[in-house]
């Protein structure tokens, strides 16, 4: 039974429901009677019980999938990261301008990756993901790829018996929070 034949129903058994069709064609009941619903459906779930109909099973499964999509608990930025972030973000944000609309293949650094992070992970974790952007966005190259570089060279120092290619490695290592991002290319 649909909203407006549940709303009809009501009206004949003497009720007195205010309501309005969204412009995607659903139908939200605000009042029954003297009893006032502001919030969301629950006016429609209201008219259902007094009106003695229900959902269809597959229409309670939608709605429980798409209300658990849009009401999903977010987890709490704690204040010290939520302030690191928007530093972090404010410096991204400005080294990473897009130009004509654009997006940057830096990408955009969102409060999801942090509190993806956050509920996985960690509070370490979310603040080394920040700092880790912070240093990219001041052009340093991220830690993982001057590790991964340096032990490319170091493979490559030991298949030759190259004692020169090892102590870049070293080196590289030694000094990873210095290492420019256009320098690993």
């Amino acid at each position: 039974m649909t909203m407006l034949e549940t709303i009809r129903k009501l009206q004949s058994q003497g009720h007195e429901v205010e309501f309005y069709v969204r412009k995607d064609g659903g139908v939200l009941v605000k009042r029954i009677d003297n009893e006032r619903y502001p919030t969301g459906a629950s006016g429609n779930a209201r008219a259902r019980e007094l009106a003695g109909t229900s959902l269809s099973e597959a229409r309670t499964k939608q709605l429980k999938y798409a209300t658990r999509q849009r009401r999903g608990k977010k987890t709490s930025i704690d204040e010290d990261i939520e302030r690191e972030f928007q530093r972090v973000k404010k410096k991204w944000n400005k080294a990473f301008r897009s130009k004509k609309g654009k997006p940057h293949p830096a990408g955009y650094f969102g409060k999801g990756r942090i509190r993806y992070a956050l509920e996985h992970y960690g509070k370490e974790e979310a603040l080394r993901r920040i700092r880790e952007a912070e240093r990219y966005a001041s052009g340093i190259a991220y830690s993982k790829n001057v590790q991964i570089l340096a032990q490319f060279i170091a493979s490559a120092g030991q298949q030759y018996n190259s004692q020169e290619l090892l102590k870049l490695s070293q080196d590289l290592i030694d000094n990873a929070y210095t290492i420019r991002d256009e320098w690993i290319q």
